[in-house]
């Protein structure tokens, strides 16, 4: 018999095993994640009714996916991937959303009972574990929050159940690599895909199972969780692609132990077409730092292996690929979700926060510089991030912090640039800035 024990989520109520089990999977330190995603959802769901009422348009320039553009100003079509049906009352828009491997149910059970649709959106869940005492566990959990209308616990291998059905929002969170079910998430999936990865050390280089688990060959540089994220994207934008879907990123991050993709799903071939047109590579020195992105289509590839443009070296680039290069947001999304956050009682909520806020500003740039290694290079203590920031923007280049790192920036500054700019710091007295 499964002891269990009853903890809080934001407002639910949820049914845990006391002790970690093999047939019940409950990790606390995802409480972070889970506040985030029923933020998302919220916002997610909450964009639909405005946008279905006309078929959506073609893909615009402004949704072209390039990362030198911002978020269009307007709600972005990307959310609604078909036309849908005109809404009335009397004829509501049903979303079904998967919970895939969904342990104890928390984050199925969380999003029916806390997220409000509204009366012109219904959202009925699936919320399925293959092990028989987790399934028993997550009625308990329906039961316990009173969602029987909106939710439904399955007991089915997620593969399967992915296979046999189409889903508008489908949520994968295992433990250890999504790979494993993403290819029948991305044949499944309409509107949202949700996907998490914890085998980080892969994703980051570390050693050799990227390219063995997700097609594509991480470097183990200073910004290895950003690369993490956008492998395990580009690995998401090829999957789609095989069954002409395309990809757009809502809101992509990392934290902790792992990293999260938030991606709406648009349907036709020419838009998956474009979509892979964001995938490429970035390029390393391992001798001075210096670092680029390109795309697939750019000759840039035809010279790496010359020399350095900064320091020379022959013989120290190495390449990161392929992986997504474009936006890993969107940020009129991002701010949706911040607001979203801003009203709910969270138990994660200022970390949740400060994530989110974080990206709403952070460049699309595929990659930062930690600027606290680049002062100790330079034998020399590092200035404020703040001044550094406007050194760099007063200089004409873009810059930003990162949710990546605390003592990071984003910014089209070569690290020579970067270096010569830092040097200021101790010229003049910082605090002018």
């Amino acid at each position: 018999m499964l002891s269990e024990a009853e903890t809080k989520e934001g407002t639910t109520r949820v049914l845990v095993p006391k002790r970690p089990t093999k047939s019940v999977f409950y990790n606390p330190k995802m409480e972070l994640c889970r506040d985030i995603d029923i933020a998302s959802v919220a916002a997610f769901v909450s964009s639909l009714p405005s946008l279905s009422l006309s078929p959506s348009p073609s893909l615009s320039p402004s949704l072209s996916l390039s990362p030198s553009l911002s978020p269009s100003p307007s709600l972005s079509p990307s959310l609604s991937p078909s036309p849908s049906p005109s809404l009335s009352p009397s004829r509501p828009l049903t979303l079904t959303y998967l919970d895939a491997l969904a342990g104890t149910g928390v984050r199925g059970v969380r999003v029916a009972n806390e997220v409000e649709v509204g009366p012109q959106v219904q959202l009925k869940e699936v919320i399925n574990d293959r092990s028989t005492p987790a399934y028993e566990l997550v009625n308990r959990n329906i039961a316990l929050n009173e969602v029987e209308e909106k939710a439904r616990a399955c007991n089915e291998d997620a593969n399967l159940l992915l296979l046999r059905n189409r889903y508008d929002l489908v949520d994968l969170d295992p433990f250890g690599s999504p790979v494993p079910f993403l290819d029948a998430a991305c044949k499944s999936v309409r509107r949202l895909l949700l996907v998490t990865a914890t085998d980080t050390a892969p994703l980051c280089g570390a050693h050799t199972g990227g390219l063995r688990k997700y097609d594509a060959k991480p470097l183990n540089t200073e910004y290895h969780r950003e690369m993490a994220t956008r492998v395990l994207l580009g690995r998401v934008a090829r999957d789609l692609c095989k069954y002409d879907k395309a990809v757009r990123p809502l809101l992509c991050y990392s934290a902790a132990h792992f990293v999260r993709i938030l991606a709406g799903v648009e349907k036709g071939a020419k838009r998956a077409d474009e979509s892979l047109k964001e995938l490429g590579f970035v390029a390393h020195c391992f001798s001075c730092g210096n670092r680029f992105a390109f795309p697939y289509t750019d000759s840039e590839i035809l010279r790496v292996g010359e020399r350095c443009e900064v320091c020379g070296s022959k013989t120290k680039i190495r390449l990161a690929g392929p992986l997504f290069i474009g936006p890993i947001k969107d940020k009129r999304f991002c701010e949706r979700v911040w607001a979203e956050l801003e009203e709910r009682e969270l138990g994660k909520k200022r970390e949740a926060l400060k994530i989110v806020g974080r990206c709403v500003n952070e460049l699309d740039i595929p990659f930062f510089f930690e600027y606290h290694a680049i002062c100790k290079s330079l034998k020399a203590p590092p200035p404020p991030i703040s001044w550094l920031i406007q050194a760099l923007r007063s200089d004409g280049f873009s810059a930003s912090r990162t949710h990546f790192s605390e003592t990071a920036v984003k910014t089209d500054a070569r690290i020579d640039e970067i270096k010569r700019i830092l040097l200021k710091s101790f010229l003049y007295d910082t605090a002018d800035f």
